[in-house]
């Protein structure tokens, strides 16, 4: 089919409805519903020539990362070929090919139905008013990420000398176990509810379909599984983000001018340390200490490594500087110190009104049946090949950040309490992912106490703001920046509009208006009404590393968790005697 079906937002292209994704459209003239499946990133280029430059999005630190040139936005307009403008679309394809007629349940190929007079849509000739046939509802999917037409003609055993089966899908009873598949020809019949099996669909194989790529992978072992066309575990996305920054190595090299040859003349790192406490640090403008400053010269004459982890140090570190004061880096991010509360000091030592920041979100790849946590379960790629590029969407937007005292932190996260209660966390962790039947060699790294704690306040927080910033908690998101230098968390929130949001969200940062959103947050989570059960941590599944966190307290919508909604624990926030702002309620 080549005509245009239907449209959805760019947006929509890099969450929810990426390459490998089914969505459903009306389509226009009929008002036939339609079900396809994205296609790659080859066909996207495939329809997109005549100008795929005016979608390039830039971001040097997350294309080093992702080991890409550039980024493109999902194509939208028209573009001049041979004198006439043409939509710029991406393409689907049919999916699932399998359909049922509303009136007679008939199910079959899509190949064995008629055509409407236009062609945009297929009817049973059968019925009575050739009513427009539907997708079936059921698909077959796999952890490795493969897509298939469940199997209907092997799933059902016909009567000896059925040479012409006609099959149907038909609702006689409550629930699945009242929905039958028949063969109208020979009377045979079968449940759909015995295909619901946790060890995959009974005696069959996954197929290796991939509709998005063309064609089928072979050699999957994998168990297939049935679900629902519209299913949420049909496409979980997999995207990396990064915050634009002004480039701090050049106002960093500004304020060390006078010092750079002394600094490059000394290789010793202690003496080149010694130098800085006795010579810069004096007259030194921050926070810095004379190991951070030491670590900064030395980063940047080696450059970045490209990981994650100094992508997010990076960010880190110039969301702990005010650059309000400077005109250029106002353009690309507005962060504003803000004084830290008296009641807070000692817990957090920095505080800001993020009031514009630019963010580049990528989609990478994506997963069924389980998003991945932690690395897992790996990626099904988007293109059949590696590329140079990838989907990606430049937003704008504005946010709420903070800092823990990193001395604190440490003292605390060094308890032996707390070491003992992590140390079951893990164990728990071990085991739970062994009863389901996965092979682990230790826990994950969002598993350690630091994490958790910075985790489960952004948490908090995104709740309380949720009622106070005139934002709903799943237009909310938390950024965490976990490390040995690093025990911080942005709140924010982004459109694809260049005009960015309206500030509602960067006033919270205030210190009046601070002091009660952290306090309130913290109370908020003290109980749950599922108490003493998640308190104690029995609300849980141990496989996703959370103790006292459960649907009544701590969870939020996925599109504002890293980590879906695991690695929570009240009990190390304000719940319990383990927690880190107990001082606060005494």
């Amino acid at each position: 089919m080549s005509k245009n079906v239907g449209s959805i937002r760019r947006s929509q292209i890099i969450s929810t409805f990426g390459p490998g994704a089914i969505v459903d459209f009306r389509l226009p003239g009929s008002g036939a519903l339609l079900s396809g499946v994205m296609q790659g990133l080859e066909a996207w280029e495939a329809y997109t020539k005549g100008g795929y430059k005016q979608d390039v999005v830039r971001e040097p630190r997350l294309e080093a990362l992702l080991g890409v040139d550039h980024f493109r936005a999902p194509p939208v307009g028209t573009y001049l070929k041979g004198g006439q403008k043409r939509d710029r679309v991406l393409p689907i394809e049919r999916f699932p090919d399998w359909l049922s007629c509303p009136e007679c349940h008939v199910i079959n190929r899509s190949g064995q139905w008629a055509p409407s007079r236009n062609r945009d849509s297929l009817h049973c000739g059968q019925c009575r008013g050739k009513p427009a046939v539907l997708p079936v509802r059921f698909i077959a999917i796999c952890e490795k990420g493969h897509l298939d037409d469940f199997p209907w003609t092997s799933w059902l055993t016909h009567e000896p000398g059925c040479s012409r089966p006609v099959l149907a899908l038909k609702s006689v009873g409550a629930g699945i176990g009242g929905l039958l598949l028949t063969c109208k020809s020979c009377g045979a019949g079968r449940s759909m509810a015995e295909a619901f099996s946790p060890k995959g669909i009974p005696k069959h194989k996954c197929g290796g379909g991939r509709p998005w790529l063309g064609g089928r992978q072979s050699g999957c072992e994998a168990a297939p599984r049935i679900t629902q066309r519209g299913a949420s575990n049909v496409y979980f996305s997999i995207e990396q983000s990064a915050i634009t920054l002004p480039d701090w190595k050049v106002s960093f090299r500004e304020k060390i001018a006078d010092f750079v040859d002394m600094l490059d003349f000394l290789d010793d790192e202690d003496m080149r340390i010694a130098f800085i406490a006795k010579k810069i640090l004096p007259t030194w403008d921050g926070p810095d200490t004379a190991e951070e400053i030491a670590r900064r010269f030395r980063e940047m004459k080696e450059g970045n490594s490209g990981s994650e982890g100094d992508l997010r140090l990076d960010e880190f570190r110039m969301l702990l500087t005010d650059t309000s004061e400077f005109d250029e880096s106002a353009m690309i991010l507005l962060n504003r110190q803000q004084p830290v509360p008296h009641t807070l000091s000692g817990m957090i030592s920095w505080i800001s009104s993020v009031e514009r920041l630019r963010e580049v979100r990528a989609l990478t790849g994506f997963t069924r049946l389980k998003a991945q946590v932690a690395g897992k379960p790996d990626a099904v790629p988007l293109s059949r090949s590696g590329l140079s590029w990838l989907p990606a969407l430049a937003l704008h937007g504005e946010g709420v950040f903070l800092s823990l005292d990193l001395d604190a932190v440490s003292e605390w996260e060094s308890r032996s309490d707390v070491v003992e209660h992590l140390a079951h966390l893990i164990q728990t962790y071990v085991d739970s992912a062994r009863a389901e039947g996965k092979q682990v060699d230790g826990a994950p790294q969002q598993l350690n106490a630091r994490y958790i704690l910075i985790h489960t306040l952004a948490h908090a927080l995104i709740a309380r703001l949720s009622l106070d910033s005139g934002y709903s908690s799943s237009a909310l998101r938390e950024r965490l920046y976990v490390g040995p230098e690093m025990a911080g968390l942005l709140i924010y929130t982004s459109t694809p509009d260049a005009d960015g949001t309206m500030g509602g969200l960067s006033r919270q940062a205030r210190p009046a208006r601070m002091e009660q959103l952290v306090l309130q947050a913290l109370a908020d989570h003290e109980l749950c009404s599922a108490d003493p059960l998640c308190s104690e941590g029995m609300a849980r599944s141990g496989s996703n590393g959370n103790h006292a966190a459960c649907h009544n307290c701590m969870f939020l919508p996925e599109t504002s968790c890293e980590a879906w909604n695991g690695f929570l624990d009240r009990s190390l926030l304000s719940a319990g005697p383990l927690s880190f702002f107990k001082s606060l309620g005494e």
